[in-house]
């Protein structure tokens, strides 16, 4: 089927159709070119979505010179502070998951440098649990639940 390939005959043969006269022969390339040039753009533009990174250059935070050892220590103490907190409450919530999945979970060392860098009460406090956010309920869930009984009056 290949031996006799006749690659000058298929072009002539596809040049004398192109050159043929026909009413919506502009109309068509057109279409055919502008088409795959659309879709080409399209992917080229939203299929992989990057930002340009943001530059964002900091030499040196702006405090003041005559700022005195005890006011720097002050503000260290205060940062570790709550460092301390924020890994208090992300301990309790770490915690609360060991319970539920019943899983072994000792934080009583960390707790103890807990205690002793914010005081107990503000311990106790990072270990509450937070409230959740009371969602509304869908159409759907509405409808699963059923007709809810109406108190007669």
């Amino acid at each position: 089927m290949f031996n006799t390939v006749d690659i000058g005959g298929g072009l002539s043969d596809f040049w004398a159709y192109i050159r043929e006269p026909r009413p919506h022969r502009w109309a068509s390339w057109g279409v055919a070119v502008a088409l795959p040039l659309v879709i080409f753009y399209g992917f080229s533009e939203h299929l992989i979505r990057t930002e340009e990174p943001k530059v964002e250059i900091i030499y040196f935070e702006n405090w003041s010179a005559d700022r005195s050892a005890a006011e720097i220590r002050a503000e260290w103490v205060a940062r570790a502070k709550e460092t301390t907190r924020a890994n208090a409450e992300k301990r309790a919530e770490y915690q609360r998951l060991a319970d539920m999945m019943g899983v072994e979970y000792d934080s009583a060392e960390a707790d103890e440098v807990t205690r002793e860098t914010l005081g107990d009460e503000a311990a106790a406090a990072a270990k509450q649990k937070k409230p959740v956010a009371v969602q509304r309920s869908t159409l759907a869930e509405r409808a699963a639940r059923g007709p809810q009984s109406q108190a007669a009056d």
